[in-house]
């Protein structure tokens, strides 16, 4: 709209204010770069609005862009920046009605009315471009932000397994289709032994890479058929759609081959040995937390008598 306003200075004006800003933006002073950017917006599109342009032409719609700009750049977990936005929000939903509902006089006579419908068109063009690039990208945003929350919610942050609460989830569905439906179902507890003299002779970090590569080890050795779960700290569990004597030969072939693995945690050799607990479903086993109870007695024994 610069060929229709008279005051050309205007946006000579806001061309030098918009290269100093850019310099600004350079030495990273985000914050005075927002308000003055916003604010600027809003000054010069007023003057356009009450001084220049008649309602006919749609300019006034351009308040709107305020609320949609301040939800994009500013951060609303300052609490200065998100009163700021509010409040200058607001103000452009203030004026906006005040331009609709005022008597504004029209200086821009030359304009015909078929250019005061091009304007408004462009106007109204101009407002729903934006306005769909920023719910399409609010709508991708929040969708890897669910996707993320679930992966938070679900694995656990080290061995990148699936957590205690997702294995429980799957037992309950699990035990109910074996009660249902007389399908077999074992529940494999297991422990490194001695972990805590891993930790204290050589750190949490190396107790960590233990856990990991354990992890990847134990994934490669079982394959992805099962509901392999970090079951919490140095205790790992095994849900398998199987009966016992086929989980026991899982169990030993985990045990062999734990143990005839050496760990290399940076120059570190570590040899590891674990205890396994068992549980699978029949008729005296009531409910999912129940084979819980039992995998872990199971566990409990076999620690004391490997001690």
């Amino acid at each position: 709209y610069i060929p229709f306003i008279p005051a050309i200075f205007v946006h000579i004006v806001y061309l030098i204010f918009s290269y100093t800003l850019y310099f600004a933006l350079k030495k990273k002073q985000y914050f005075y770069v927002k308000i003055s950017m916003v604010t600027s917006f809003m000054i010069q599109l007023s003057l356009a609005v009450f001084l220049w342009f008649p309602v006919d032409t749609g300019f006034n719609l351009y308040y709107i862009m305020v609320p949609m700009v301040m939800f994009l750049i500013m951060d609303y977990d300052k609490v200065f920046e998100r009163y700021f936005a509010i409040g200058l929000s607001a103000v452009s939903i203030l004026l906006f009605f005040s331009s609709e509902l005022l008597f504004l006089p029209n200086y821009m006579h030359h304009i015909s009315q078929g250019m005061n419908r091009f304007l408004s068109s462009i106007g109204i063009l101009t407002i729903l471009i934006p306005m769909t690039y920023i719910f399409t990208r609010f709508a991708k945003e929040l969708d890897y932000s669910q996707r993320e929350l679930n992966v938070l919610a679900t694995t656990d942050a080290l061995t990148h397994l699936v957590n205690r609460r997702v294995l429980y989830e799957q037992g309950v569905i699990k035990f109910n289709l074996a009660k249902t439906n007389s399908q077999s179902l074992t529940l494999m507890l297991f422990d490194i032994d001695l972990f805590k003299r891993i930790n204290d002779d050589y750190g949490h970090p190396v107790g960590d890479e233990i856990l990991v590569e354990l992890s990847s080890l134990v994934t490669s050795t079982i394959g992805d058929e099962f509901t392999f779960s970090r079951y919490g700290g140095e205790e790992f569990a095994i849900l398998m759609d199987e009966d016992y004597l086929n989980a026991k030969q899982i169990a030993d072939k985990l045990l062999e081959v734990i143990r005839d693995k050496t760990f290399n945690i940076d120059g570190i050799k570590i040899k590891l040995t674990v205890s396994i607990g068992l549980a699978y479903y029949d008729m005296n086993i009531h409910d999912f937390d129940h084979m819980m109870k039992v995998a872990d007695n199971a566990l409990y024994m076999a620690k004391k008598l490997w001690s």
